[in-house]
């Protein structure tokens, strides 16, 4: 242990210093007006002249070898220039308000510079170095260069900064230019054909007592499946001989209204659908007049509208910055029960993530006791199946949509319905509920997965 110990502090300074030393390589790297290709291009036209222009007097390598040397001096001379105008000429700055964006969708950021067209060996792109995550295109419009950024997942940044690269057409020169942006970046999850939820209210366990003694547990009329351990007395016969299964007795439980909702999001991969749930139900009011909405990484809840939704976009913030993210999804769940219940009966709604995970036994733990609710989102739902050989050859499509895995819901699902744990689903697409006859029509028609069209769809949407 000690020799561990002993050999990680001796190897601590070395790799600070190997990561210092690698930063000051980039840095250079940027500052260095050549590419190595321009470095190459350089050399031969050097050598074009030293060895077969001068030594031969050959006048054709004499043509190459200026043309060379002329092109890797001019085109540093354009790439400074423009430098030196983007550090000097202050290009146009956006508002100062927050930018708000949505997950999945291109939007115009406000930012934009003017194309240095003046100098034809000049050309610029940049991307976004600070926050990772963010596709940036450039679009040329009326002598400026827009700039439209896309996230794929949610989340809440305190700036920008922007890595701004001045290169030629040839690839022969670069120089990297940072700009600093203070302005503040909210990225939500994208609604899609959400459009409104119906009531998210449900019944919780009450204070009455519907026992004429006063006890908790009252007549034996609910029923469920019969578990090992279950007294045989309570064994219900007329419908074991009526259905064949073995039911149960169990205590009457009273019920009254929940006039609190408590409202919890688990982050995890694949969550922004549920994600897109949450936000609408929290900007929608659809929570009632007395709630409160929690997170892993903030596990006290909040009441406020404005609080809620920055805590949901800095769960997103949380899973993309922590590899272990996913083990740790809904490890806050047991102190908001515990929390939540110290003030009274309470409502729960979880907002989960399509695929299986750690937080299905956090749930499950809690939610026989809490009688909870779990609302799960999709975008559609298909199956890992690969496509035949002939159908991805003739196929134009970049890349597949982007669809929860039917297997893996499925087993959500079952493993929610063991627990006795009521769950909805809504497809981001459509933007209503899917039942399990819904769910066999989209993978039997995966075309129609955005919509809600089809006899079979139209009969679960009634069920």
């Amino acid at each position: 242990m000690w020799a561990s110990a002993a050999g990680s502090g001796f190897l601590r300074p070395l790799y600070r210093i190997g990561a210092l030393l690698r930063a000051l390589s980039v840095r250079l790297a940027e500052i260095f007006p050549w590419t190595p290709l321009g470095v190459v291009v350089s050399a031969t036209a050097y050598a074009a002249l030293e060895l077969f222009a001068y030594a031969q007097l050959d006048r054709v390598w004499l043509v190459v070898g200026y043309a060379g040397l002329g092109l890797t001096l001019l085109s540093p001379a354009a790439v400074l220039a423009s430098t030196l105008w983007l550090k000097l000429g202050h290009p146009v700055r956006q508002p100062s308000d927050a930018l708000t964006l949505q997950t999945g969708v291109l939007r115009d950021t406000g930012f934009r510079l003017r194309a240095p067209f003046y100098l034809p060996l000049a050309q610029l792109r940049w991307r976004w170095q600070a926050p990772s995550g963010a596709r940036v295109e450039i679009e040329r419009r009326a002598g400026y260069l827009v700039e439209r950024v896309e996230f794929e997942r949610r989340g809440r940044f305190e700036g920008v900064l922007r890595r701004i690269e001045v290169t030629d057409p040839f690839g022969l020169s670069r120089l990297v230019v940072r700009l600093r942006d203070e302005r503040a970046v909210d990225v939500l999850p994208r609604l899609g054909g959400l459009a409104q939820l119906p009531a998210l209210s449900s019944l919780s366990p009450g204070d009455a007592s519907p026992h004429p003694m006063g006890l908790e547990d009252g007549d034996r009329l609910e029923l469920r499946r019969y578990g090992p351990g279950d007294p045989a007395r309570f064994i219900h016969w007329k419908v074991l001989g009526r259905t064949g299964r073995l039911m149960v007795r169990t205590p009457e439980r009273a019920l009254s209204v929940a006039r609190r909702m408590a409202a919890f999001m688990i982050a995890a991969p694949a969550d922004d659908a549920s994600a897109a749930v949450a936000r609408l139900a929290l900007s929608e009011g659809l929570l009632g007049d007395d709630w409160s909405f929690a997170t892993d990484e903030s596990p006290a809840g909040c009441k406020e509208r404005g609080e809620a939704l920055d805590a949901l976009m800095r769960s997103g913030n949380a899973l993309a910055s922590n590899s272990k993210a996913a083990t740790a999804a809904g490890s806050g769940l047991a102190a908001f029960v515990q929390t939540t219940l110290r003030r009274g009966p309470a409502s729960f709604l979880i907002f989960a993530p399509p695929t299986p995970g750690p937080w299905l036994e956090r749930v499950a733990a809690h939610g026989v006791q809490c009688r909870m609710r779990v609302v799960i989102g999709v975008d559609g739902i298909a199956t890992d199946k690969p496509r035949p050989l002939w159908r991805r050859l003739l196929s134009f499509a970049t890349a597949p949509p982007r669809s929860s895995d039917a297997a893996q819901l499925e087993q959500v699902l079952a493993s929610l319905g063991r627990a006795g744990i009521q769950t909805t689903v809504f497809d981001r697409g459509s933007g209503r509920p899917l039942s399990a006859t819904h769910r066999r029509a989209m993978l039997a028609h995966p075309q129609n997965s955005g919509a809600a069209t089809g006899e079979a769809i139209l009969e679960s949407v009634r069920g």
